[in-house]
């Protein structure tokens, strides 16, 4: 009787031990998240303050004639309308931030955040030519005021940036070039 057991078993042991075999021969599915699922390390503040403020400062300076001499300068740019298109994907994240998630369920959130990516996009043929059209870059500099300011009548009327707060410097107060 117990070699009748043992008999009966050993398929099933067999089974079981070429199970394990395959699964540790077979290379894991790679995890799959959607942005839905990914939560911003900060606030959707402190990431509009860090990488769309920043960004809109030299997008606004060669719309308004403050144009980049060199190819450093012409980099700043670039990199600025680069974090122009990520910004208006990365603030369709949740952040950490007590409202972040209202704003991110909210329809016109999403829309006012992927006009500022198509802004940017719109934005990278003229730095890619290092265009000196002024009236090009202001039309894509006043698309961009009017986003913002569309976007924050309706989320964060009183207190723009909630207390994170982008600098002004002294030069750009007394109009003297981004680019110094």
């Amino acid at each position: 009787m117990n070699r009748l057991k043992v008999l009966s078993t050993l398929p099933l042991c067999a089974l079981a031990l070429a199970s394990c075999q395959q699964a540790e021969e077979a290379p894991a599915a790679p995890a799959e998240a959607s942005l839905a699922q990914v939560t911003l390390p900060v606030s959707i503040n402190a990431a509009m303050v860090g990488i769309i403020d920043q960004s809109a400062d030299f997008i606004w300076a060669v719309g308004n004639g403050d144009m980049p001499r060199n190819d450093h300068d012409w980099d700043q740019v670039r990199g600025a309308v680069y974090d122009m298109i990520l910004g208006g994907q990365v603030i369709q994240m949740e952040g950490t931030g007590e409202f972040d998630a209202q704003w991110v369920a909210n329809t016109d959130w999403q829309t006012h955040s992927e006009d500022l990516t198509r802004i940017g996009q719109d934005a990278l043929p003229l730095v890619e030519a290092k265009s000196e059209d002024v009236e090009a870059w202001r039309a894509i500099g006043d698309r961009l005021v009017q986003n913002c300011l569309a976007c924050h009548e309706l989320f964060k009327p009183e207190v723009p940036s909630q207390g994170i707060l982008h600098e002004s410097t002294e030069r750009e107060s007394r109009g003297i070039s981004i680019f110094d």
